[in-house]
């Protein structure tokens, strides 16, 4: 895993190093998003089936409200190399009622089923990927790559009895592809990384895919533009937090809008 981390730094360097004349942009902005799926956390005991006690981050933990988030965005091209990085943080608070109404039928950590709780939810994904441009026309283009990935994930509960929390994060490499289409002052893209294994405090499945549609123009000699787009993760994910093992089935996901300028 180290020299898989190390090899893939090496590629970012590289894009930047590649070629002369790279531009640069930066677009900043919000992302509108959701969070939904369930999670289980074992009790200080060990004897909970977390397949049995799932708890729904919406309606039993009160944290399916989208919510804006900032969202940054930064890119480096220079002939046929690309990396981006981009990210942003959801952090929302809720309250509701564990599923269930008996120990063994929706525990969440040492707080039992049909307690009612006030919850948070903080998460942070920052993504650095390199695409090599392996096709272009007038009209499109496609390249792949590599990504590397950083989530973090915390949900916590509280009742009288006590506070529970589920914290994890994950380092994870994907295999990168990007697709765009050219027309007029528009493009439109769409690009995706997953990966299936065992990284930081889990094992598990990881997606990240975006859509969006970018109108370019200049503005006192000023190469700006505005973007609008679709982003969706997925961390399906097992393992072991702070002690405690744990299962999460969770996606981020909302519209994001930004502004920015070419350089």
């Amino acid at each position: 895993m180290k020299k898989l981390k190390t090899l893939l730094l090496s590629c970012f360097a590289f894009g930047f190093a590649a070629c002369e004349g790279p531009s640069y942009q930066a677009d900043v902005g919000a992302m509108f998003a959701v969070a939904s799926g369930e999670v289980a956390l074992q009790n200080s005991a060990g004897s909970l089936d977390l397949g049995s006690n799932q708890n729904d981050l919406d309606s039993n933990m009160g944290l399916g409200d989208t919510e804006p988030a900032p969202y940054v965005r930064l890119q480096m091209d220079t002939d046929k190399h690309r990396v981006r990085l981009h990210g942003f943080g959801l952090d929302t608070e809720g309250s509701g009622t564990l599923a269930g109404s008996a120990p063994g039928t929706g525990d969440f950590g040492d707080i039992l089923a049909g307690t009612p709780v006030t919850t948070a939810m903080e998460f942070f994904a920052i993504n650095a990927n390199y695409g090599y441009e392996l096709w272009r026309t007038q009209d499109f283009r496609i390249a792949g790559g590599l990504q590397l990935a950083f989530y973090k994930l915390d949900v916590a509960a509280r009742s009288a009895a006590g506070r529970e929390e589920v914290q994890t994060d994950a380092l994870v490499p994907m295999p990168f592809i990007e697709v765009e289409g050219f027309r007029g002052p528009f493009t439109g893209g769409f690009n995706a990384g997953i990966m299936a294994l065992d990284v930081g405090d889990g094992s598990g499945r990881y997606w990240d895919a975006e859509v969006y549609l970018k109108l370019q123009g200049e503005i006192d000699r000023a190469v700006c533009d505005v973007m609008v787009g679709y982003r969706y993760i997925l961390l399906d994910a097992y393992g072991e937090a702070s002690g405690r093992d744990f299962d999460a089935d969770v996606d981020v996901q909302g519209v994001f809008v930004s502004a920015g300028i070419k350089f």
